[in-house]
């Protein structure tokens, strides 16, 4: 199991750290990040264990068709007759 730990005596760096590594993680498609897990720090400060695991299933994609509607073909229109010619 691999596991990122923060840790720090100043909690309030910490949580900044935490905001913007969480997202991180959970945009990158090559990793499966869990749920962070809080410890109890004696001194206040901050302890956060997130288990992290490669990413080893094929990625499935799934794409919706969204054609613009198609013309119908066009078919040739029938025309008049020339009048007959005059002599």
């Amino acid at each position: 199991m691999v596991q990122i730990r923060v840790m720090t005596d100043d909690r309030e760096r910490g949580e900044r750290v935490v905001e913007i590594l969480l997202p991180l993680l959970q945009a990158c498609t090559a990793l499966q990040a869990g749920e962070p897990t809080r410890l109890t720090h004696r001194g206040g400060g901050l302890r956060l264990v997130l288990d992290v695991q490669p990413n080893e299933g094929a990625t499935s994609v799934r794409v919706d068709r969204a054609d613009t509607p198609v013309r119908p073909e066009r078919t040739a229109r029938r025309r008049r007759a020339l009048p007959p010619g005059r002599r």
